[in-house]
């Protein structure tokens, strides 16, 4: 067994799966991939128009100061303030990262210690807990609960599963895998417990503008029911970024001072041509999450309806994201499922054991980065298979 502390990690059965699509399509099958959570839609072209000029600049290929540019700080807490309604936003409260997975391991190196507990809600984030577990503390996993064919949080299970040892609650919202949405209410209780047991909130709100009618994304930094809310950000799906690795933590400011020390023991600061796009992408930040939504609602639909003809799976419709996730209904267990979807149709699908013990039984089919043409061709595959 590896000696170091990455051995109790375990790759995510869609490395499995991935490995086998690269396979199939070095030998000439056509692979629809459903499996990556990305927007496939490119970024605006004020944001490579941006860069393209940065290039020019000696600047560009210099380091940033580990928080980010000043330029690129302060037009995101403008953001911060007008379209998540986080009144306190300042720099001052703000790094900005190389994407939301940078922002949460600084938010848990920063907010734990060793052998620190920190709760999760299953189906989770598989590189949230990867980041739980490199930070020598342990994840505690709390299912969600349903309401119908949605995910709720059960927040006396939660209160039950605290210890003296927890640190911290992870919120995902909109949900990955799932799709879920928390509401304003459940937001504030779930504030208030974290209040009475002194815990940090790590909010991912990575695809806070991309959320389906009637659901709206509410930050819980913007009730001011608790200071210790990290809010973890990213525009690789807003923005169509993902490839240029920038995101954001917010929080409060003695925590961003502490944060910006494990930042720079691991990458210094965002890339400085990433940070320059966004600063040129976010003056058009309302026409295109407006454009993304409106497209990812159509590809929403489209993957629900196939699906479901399909009769293998029972749906959970997503509240926001460019994924959903549905329940195998032959409860057959995940990496074989998927496995065999792809070696019978060429699909490329997430298992949902990847998403811990809550996501088995389940497939996430990612209909952000298909075109409507593309997933009505994968459902034709899906029907033929039994």
């Amino acid at each position: 067994m590896w000696p170091g502390r990455t051995r109790h990690i375990t790759r995510p059965p869609i490395a499995l799966v991935n490995r086998l699509a690269r396979r199939l399509e070095s030998e000439g099958r056509d692979i629809i991939n459903l499996g990556q959570a990305i927007l496939g839609l490119p970024p605006p072209s004020s944001a490579l128009e941006a860069v393209r000029r940065g290039i020019a600049q000696p600047g560009t290929h210099a380091y940033s100061p580990d928080p980010g540019l000043d330029a690129v700080l302060a037009r995101t807490a403008t953001f911060l303030r007008t379209h998540k309604h986080i009144t306190g936003a300042s720099p001052r409260n703000l790094m900005l990262t190389c994407g939301a997975s940078q922002a949460f391991a600084n938010a848990v190196f920063t907010t734990t210690n060793p052998g620190d507990e920190v709760i999760v809600f299953g189906p989770y984030y598989f590189d949230h807990v990867f980041a739980i577990q490199l930070a020598a503390c342990t994840p505690v996993e709390v299912p969600f609960a349903k309401e119908g064919s949605r995910f709720a949080i059960d927040l006396d299970l939660v209160e039950r599963a605290v210890t003296a040892q927890t640190k911290g609650i992870v919120l995902v919202s909109p949900g990955n895998p799932t799709g879920f949405l928390a509401d304003t209410g459940t937001l504030e209780r779930l504030c208030q417990l974290c209040r009475r047991h002194e815990l940090w909130l790590l909010s991912d709100e990575t695809y806070d503008l991309l959320t389906f009618p009637p659901g709206t994304h509410v930050s819980p930094a913007s009730l001011d029911v608790l200071e210790r809310v990290c809010v973890v950000g990213s525009f690789s799906k807003t923005l169509g970024l993902a490839g240029w690795r920038i995101g954001y933590l917010h929080g409060p400011a003695d925590m961003i001072e502490e944060a910006i020390k494990v930042q720079d023991a691991l990458v210094v600061c965002a890339p400085v041509p990433a940070q320059l796009a966004l600063l040129a992408a976010l003056e058009t930040i309302d026409t295109f999450s407006s454009r993304a939504r409106s497209e990812l609602l159509r590809r929403r639909d489209t993957m629900t309806r196939v699906l479901e003809a399909s009769g293998l799976f029972d749906i959970h419709p997503p509240e926001g994201g460019t994924f959903l996730l549905a329940r195998i209904r032959s409860a057959e267990p995940s990496l074989p499922f998927c496995t065999r979807l792809l070696e019978a149709t060429g699909i490329v699908a997430v298992p949902g054991a990847a998403f811990g013990r809550h996501g088995e039984g389940h497939v996430r089919f990612s209909f952000g980065n298909q075109p409507v043409e593309r997933i009505l061709e994968a459902g034709e595959r899906i029907a033929a298979v039994r």
